[in-house]
């Protein structure tokens, strides 16, 4: 077992709700096997795309990127298009300061969880705390960036951006020992476990284990959110208190 110390990250649409200080948009958690995150926007975030793996390998030469939120607090988010659109309808309202209106704007709840798979273009709205967690890249191409002076990756972003509507499914959570498997993905498993007590838990793969609410102890040690270890295969713990965990286990693929 290893605990993950934190990482706070400043960026330009940061907030201030992490406790990190003001400005501080993202908190890293975790950053192998999965990178787990947290995200506070004060703005909106870059309307962006990530990569899939074949594509990224070959021009980036690394691995792409998959992710999911955890909605920790209300909003907006972007999510696809609301029409089908072409590169050169993308390019120009990119140019323009107009893509917005063609983006498939949808409010989102906290327990809710999105999965954005490469090629979705997306964007995290203001105020819309998440808990992330994604394959071990950074790989973004950005679109749009609501006018700030930030580099857009047109070319690179439109040669793996999906330029139709897609639905945003309905998650179906699973029951499994000590809580609920909330999302199964080719690349990863996410998991929430509630504390009410005693909560002992084991690993059959890595898994990254957060403290999103309350207090627990483990071990002697006392855990605050966002407290974050990292329990190898076939290592167990016990933990005693109240609150919410979240837990990410890689898979291949």
């Amino acid at each position: 077992m290893r605990p993950c110390p934190p990482k706070p990250v400043a960026r330009i649409w940061g907030g201030s709700a992490l406790g990190f200080g003001p400005g501080i948009g993202e908190v890293w958690l975790c950053q192998a096997p999965l990178l787990v995150k947290l995200l506070d926007p004060r703005d909106w975030l870059s309307v962006q795309v990530h990569p899939p793996h074949a594509y990224a390998l070959q021009v980036e030469g690394k691995p792409g990127k998959y992710e999911a939120w955890y909605v920790l607090a209300p909003g907006e988010i972007v999510y696809g298009f609301r029409r089908p659109v072409t590169p050169e309808e993308v390019v120009a309202r990119a140019k323009e300061g107009t893509l917005d209106e063609v983006l498939n704007r949808l409010p989102v709840r906290p327990g809710q969880v999105v999965y954005l798979p490469a090629g979705l273009v997306h964007a995290l709205g203001p105020g819309v705390r998440v808990y992330e967690v994604q394959t071990p890249s950074d790989l973004t191409y950005r679109l749009y960036d609501y006018g700030r002076p930030r580099e857009l990756h047109l070319e690179k972003a439109l040669a793996v951006a999906r330029l139709e509507p897609l639905p945003l499914p309905e998650v179906q959570p699973e029951p499994v020992e000590g809580g609920e498997k909330l999302l199964s993905t080719p690349f990863f498993d996410l998991f929430r476990y509630p504390l009410a007590g005693r909560l002992a838990l084991g690993a059959e793969a890595p898994l990254v284990l957060t403290l999103l609410e309350g207090e627990a102890r483990l071990e002697g040690e006392v855990l605050k959110p966002p407290a974050t270890f990292l329990l190898e295969a076939g290592e167990e713990a016990t933990l005693e208190g109240k609150g919410l965990l979240l837990g990410a286990s890689p898979k291949g693929g």
